[in-house]
C-alpha cells in the first residue's frame, strides 16, 4: 500500500516513484499498455491529484472509488481535543520520560518505536521464524527494566541448533496459515500497523491538516484534470464519500480543457453499488477466495466470507475497462 502521510504530495511521489520502478518490467513483459489509476478513498484522492499535479505522470484513465476529500477534522472526530494531543504525547517522549528512571537507557524514545518493534515480532512469528540475534538483543536493551539490568543478558544468541528447532516447531503453524490463505490477512493488517508510527510522528512535529488542503485540491482538479475517462464508484451506505462533488468538478475541469483543446472530450462516468465505505477492503486474498469457492460454492463462499458487494465491485471495474479497450 502507499505510505500514509499528511503530506499528499510526499506521498504522491512515492507512489509515482515505486511505478516508474515496474514500469519498464511491464512494458518488456506486456508491451506498451495504458496506464489507469485505481484508488479507493484517500487512494482515489491521490490518483486525482497525480492526473492534475503531476503532468508528466502519463495516465488513460482512472476509477475512483468511495472518493472524499475531507478535512482532517472532518475525516477524524475530536482531533484537535483528543487524537493530536495524544499523539504528540506519545511521539515526543511521552512513554519515555514516564518509565526512564526504571527502564534502560536505550528504552525507546516513543510510542512508535515500541509499535514498530510488536510489529516487527509479529511479523517473524507468522512467518516461522525468529528475528536475528542482532533484533532481539535491540529489543532487549530498550524494554528490560534497569533494575533488572544486570541479570536479563543485553546481548542475546540463540544458538544455531535452538534456533533450528525452535523453527520447525513453528513451522506447521505458519504452514497451516499460509494454506488457509491466512498469512496474507495478517500481513496486510501489519502493513497497515506499521503506517501508525509515522502519522503519530508528523502529528507530534504539528501537522495539523493535509497538504494540499481540500480547497486547494478542488481548485487544482477543476484547473488541471488530464484523464479522458474517468469511473466514480460510489456505494449507497457510504456517508463519507463525495463522488457527486467530484463530478460536477470533473465536468468543469472538461470545460477548462476544451478551452485549450477544443477537441478533447471527458468521458465521466458515476455509478452507484450496494455497499458502505469499507467495501473494497472486504477483498479476501485470491486463494482464500478460490479455496472458500471450491468448498462452499461460489454464491455461499461470497457470503459467508462477506465479499459479494467486493466482487461486483470488480465485476464494474472489468466492464468499465473492457468498455474503454483498456
Amino acid at each position: 500500500p502507499f505510505t500514509l502521510s499528511f503530506d499528499y504530495i510526499s506521498t504522491c511521489d512515492d507512489i509515482i516513484g515505486r511505478f516508474e520502478r515496474i514500469a519498464p518490467t511491464l512494458a518488456r513483459q506486456f508491451g506498451p499498455v495504458p496506464v489507469v489509476g485505481v484508488g479507493h478513498s484517500c487512494g482515489a484522492l491521490l490518483q486525482l491529484l497525480i492526473t492534475t499535479l503531476f503532468p508528466d505522470t502519463p495516465r488513460a484513465a482512472n476509477a475512483l472509488l468511495s472518493y472524499n476529500n475531507k478535512s482532517v477534522k472532518e475525516a477524524v472526530p475530536f482531533f484537535d481535543e483528543f487524537f493530536a494531543p495524544l499523539f504528540a504525547t506519545l511521539g515526543q517522549n511521552g512513554t519515555g520520560l514516564m518509565l526512564e528512571p526504571f527502564m534502560g537507557r536505550d528504552y525507546p524514545s516513543s510510542s512508535a518505536d515500541m509499535i514498530n518493534m510488536s510489529i516487527l515480532l509479529s511479523r517473524s512469528l507468522v512467518k516461522g521464524t525468529i528475528p536475528s540475534d542482532e533484533v532481539l538483543s535491540d529489543i532487549a536493551k530498550r524494554t528490560t527494566p534497569k533494575p533488572l539490568s544486570s541479570i536479563v543478558p543485553q546481548q542475546i544468541q540463540i544458538p544455531s541448533i535452538m534456533r533450528e528447532s525452535i523453527e520447525q516447531l513453528l513451522e506447521p503453524i505458519a504452514k497451516a496459515n499460509t494454506d488457509a490463505g491466512i498469512s496474507p490477512l495478517f500481513n496486510q493488517a501489519f502493513d497497515v500497523l506499521e503506517q501508525i508510527p509515522s502519522l503519530i510522528e508528523e502529528v507530534a512535529d504539528g501537522a495539523r491538516d493535509f497538504n494540499p488542503t481540500p480547497a486547494s485540491v478542488r481548485a487544482s482538479a477543476r484547473r488541471a484534470y488530464r484523464a479522458r475517462r474517468t469511473l466514480l464508484i460510489q456505494y449507497d451506505d457510504d456517508p463519507l464519500d463525495e463522488s457527486e462533488e467530484i463530478e460536477s468538478l470533473l465536468n468543469e475541469a472538461e470545460n477548462v480543457m476544451r478551452m485549450k483543446r477544443p477537441m478533447v472530450n471527458f468521458d465521466i462516468k458515476r455509478t452507484v453499488l450496494n455497499g458502505g465505505h469499507a467495501t473494497p477492503c472486504f477483498a479476501p486474498p485470491l486463494d482464500l477466495a478460490t479455496k472458500a469457492e471450491d468448498l462452499l460454492g461460489e454464491d455461499s463462499a461470497k457470503n459467508k466470507l462477506m465479499y459479494k458487494q467486493a466482487d461486483d465491485t470488480v465485476n464494474e471495474l472489468v466492464r468499465w475497462l473492457e468498455e474503454g479497450n483498456l
